[in-house]
């Protein structure tokens, strides 16, 4: 049987996903191919074999070799079971390679030697300080994750067409990072690692797992970004970085040694995941550390136990000071952290981390229903001195005025209302709100033409205990302002559209044979080559040697060059065609 035609019904009993990473390892365009017997001729030219072939280990080479040359069959070499069943190099019984592969395999791995002995690893006397100094770093890349993710929650980040990011990006994002020698975009990535962040439309976005994430402890955070790192692996790397104690440069002088026909499909993945691993403490300096070894061998308890040796105590109390700024010597509980986070704006972070308490903070608690009383109960038992007279009578005095001055928005213009008459007319005179272009509407309200959004702020910048309310008249908090971005529809794969056109190609009324055997007549006449055809006749099968002629309508007009009579024969009575 022909390796195409034996090929061509072996792709048909693929799944979707299969063919899909067929076509995506072995050819490299997909637009001509119409149908599996396309495909499979595809896949038996030089080129794609030697695609396959360049995935595969020096060992697995090896292997191929000895079944190329008659010593082992596919199906008793133990070393050629991890390569992928769909990866289609040979008979379907396992017995032998496709004669096409068989030429390429004995060509590549002609001069294809064992691989040489690995060196001894090299005893670092410093590795534990630097071990904990990875992790300590690897903390604080956490640190400028969580910073990160909560500035793209109002202020989204596109990547590039080209890659990277913008200069305006970049320069806001830097300032968040632990290090100056550490990217934004490797953060992002590693963001994206651990499931809070997706890019869309090269968008950089926020997921439904973030909030849950914020909630985590630090060093809960960096396990799960460990755990997604290993689980991420691809099956390749996950052979070749156990074995290997160098994750810099050198490694790639490793991943020469185990794919010598090439890596170039495996770089991108390599570098990503070296980067993440550095960022993780996984390795420090390109040299894989005790935990990063722990976690690819699924020692979880070790890889735990080494980074609680590292994370810093919670801090118990922090320092609130007169001028309304609050100091915490260290990292705060997630859920004080997330209580500051709401009552403050950030102003450093760091060992340190010092906040400012701030009215509109003060107002969003006030508007999730959080009493003025109760934002000063909680801070007091965060306080390791009693709250500053200052601090405690602005918190009481925003919530004794809370709600006394609203902001609605009707048909995209703003209403302003106040419960004391006189407030409204303080407002409606006050300078300090003349942008904004405040009107009178009624006696009890005032009319501005710009959004309660930005209405609402300008009060609040002024001073005024302005709140939000809907349309009920309730109080709301302030939706969080984003910048308007477009997303574009990701464009369909070819590899997917191949499969839809494959799965579209089958037709009910004829057989794999009667299909193949068509194309094959149909390609014969359009190179003007000779056939010998084996037909069905009433006394029984016949060979013949033709010159095909024209093919239409299920019937092969051809020159039957033994006796040179022109003959028309009904495809559906050729059983066989082979090349002259």
């Amino acid at each position: 049987m022909s390796s195409s035609l034996e090929l061509s019904k072996r792709l048909r009993e693929l799944s979707d996903e299969q063919l899909e990473q067929l076509a995506q390892t072995r050819l490299v365009s997909s637009g001509s191919i119409r149908d599996y017997f396309d495909l499979a001729d595809a896949l038996l030219t030089s080129d794609s074999i030697v695609r396959a072939l360049t995935r595969c280990s020096r060992e697995q080479l090896l292997a191929l070799r000895s079944v190329a040359q008659g010593e082992s069959t596919l199906h008793n070499n133990s070393v050629l079971a991890s390569i992928p069943e769909h990866a289609l190099l040979g008979s379907a019984d396992g017995s032998a390679l496709y004669p096409e592969v068989v030429k390429v395999v004995l060509d590549v791995t002609a001069d294809l030697s064992p691989a040489p002995a690995q060196s001894a690893p090299v005893n670092d006397s410093n590795a534990t300080l630097k071990e904990a100094a990875a992790l300590e770093r690897a903390l604080s890349v956490m640190t400028s994750l969580d910073e990160l993710v909560r500035s793209l929650e109002t202020h989204q980040v596109k990547e590039l067409a080209r890659g990277g990011l913008s200069a305006q990006d970049t320069q806001r994002l830097t300032p968040l990072m632990p290090s100056p020698d550490v990217d934004p975009s490797s953060v992002l990535a590693l963001g994206a690692l651990s499931g809070i962040l997706a890019r869309r439309s090269n968008w950089w976005l926020t997921t439904t797992q973030l909030e849950s994430w914020l909630l985590l402890p630090v060093e809960q955070r960096w396990f799960v970004a460990v755990e997604a790192w290993v689980s991420g692996l691809s099956p390749e790397l996950s052979t070749i970085l156990p074995h290997e104690q160098h994750w810099g440069d050198q490694l790639l002088t490793a991943v020469d040694a185990y794919y010598p026909l090439g890596h170039d499909w495996l770089d991108a993945e390599l570098s990503t995941s070296l980067s993440a691993a550095e960022l993780l403490g996984l390795s420090s300096a390109g040299v894989a550390t005790s935990v990063g070894r722990a976690a690819l061998s699924g020692e979880w308890g070790s890889v735990r136990s080494a980074i609680a040796a590292v994370v810093p105590p919670y801090a118990e109390h922090v320092f609130v000071q007169h001028d309304f700024t609050v100091i915490a010597p260290g990292p705060l509980r997630p859920e004080d952290d997330a209580f500051m986070r709401q009552l403050c704006v950030v102003e450093s972070r760091g060992l340190a981390t010092t906040f400012r308490i701030t009215g509109q903070g003060t107002n969003h608690l006030l508007s999730k229903g959080t009493t003025a009383a109760q934002i000063l109960e909680h801070l007091s038992a965060l306080a390791a001195t009693p709250i500053p007279q200052a601090v405690s009578y602005f918190i009481t005095d925003l919530g004794e005025r809370f709600g006394s001055v609203r902001v609605r928005e009707v048909n995209g213009h703003s209403i302003i209302t106040a419960s004391d008459p006189l407030v409204l007319r303080t407002i409606a005179a006050d300078h300090s709100l003349h942008s904004v272009g405040l009107r009178k509407a009624s006696e009890e309200s005032l009319r501005s033409s710009l959004s309660a959004g930005i209405v609402l702020n300008a009060l609040v910048e002024a001073k005024y205990p302005a709140q939000l309310e809907d349309a009920s008249g309730n109080v709301i908090a302030l939706p969080t302002m984003r910048r308007e971005i477009e997303l574009q529809p990701e464009p369909v794969s070819p590899h997917v559209a191949l499969v839809q056109r494959l799965r579209g190609s089958r037709e009910a009324a004829a057989s794999d044979d009667a299909t193949w055997i068509a194309r094959q007549l149909d390609l014969a006449v359009r190179e003007k080559s000779l056939l010998i055809v084996t037909v069905n006749m009433p006394d029984g099968e016949r060979e013949f040697t033709i010159e095909p002629k024209g093919f239409s309508n299920g019937r092969l007009r051809c020159l039957d060059r033994k006796t040179d009579v022109e003959r028309t024969l009904p495809a559906s009575h050729i059983t066989a065609v082979r090349p002259a």
